[in-house]
């Protein structure tokens, strides 16, 4: 009995300590999970190639959602690496599973001073199955890179929102 009374005031004492929820919505329903109207103010640099386009994609979603910045304060560059390596191989030199790495490096500038402001490593795994099918192994790849590819622009910007709100921005 005790122990359910202290479940039920649990969220009244965060609440009364400033405590606010990560992924959760904020306090006064500003902006959803982690979001600062500074994140609405960072320009996302071009990366290279087809992941590095998609990384782009998935981050403008999160950080900028109303479209480009008329006006933008910050700068984020990522640099983007990927790879893929077999991880069960059989006796007659076939693989039958693969994993795809991807790792960014990111850092986000301040374009007033033109210096980092803060910067971070981001690493996702996706592992899939490499079938007889040439299409199917083809497309169990492709949805391992979207699924780390998704990963990593969250972590992104959870990391972002974090550093914005301990800037007080």
């Amino acid at each position: 009995m005790i122990a359910r009374r202290a479940l039920l005031l649990l969220p009244l004492a965060l609440s009364a300590c400033g405590f606010e929820p990560l992924y959760g919505n904020r306090a006064g329903g500003g902006g959803g999970p982690v979001a600062t109207p500074e994140m609405q103010r960072i320009s996302i640099a071009p990366i290279p190639e087809r992941s590095g386009q998609m990384l782009r994609n998935e981050l403008r979603d999160r950080l900028v959602p109303t479209g480009l910045p008329s006006n933008p304060r910050w700068r984020l560059d990522v640099v983007l690496r990927e790879t893929t390596s077999d991880l069960v191989i059989l006796r007659d030199a076939t693989a039958t599973f693969a994993k795809y790495v991807g790792d960014a490096q990111w850092v986000l500038i301040d374009l007033e001073s033109d210096a980092p402001a803060t910067r971070g490593r981001s690493r996702r795994i996706a592992s899939y199955s490499i079938t007889s099918s040439e299409f199917a192994s083809l497309q169990a790849e492709a949805d391992a890179r979207r699924r780390v590819i998704t990963e990593i622009a969250e972590d992104i910007r959870l990391r972002l929102g974090l550093y914005f709100e301990r800037a007080g921005g």
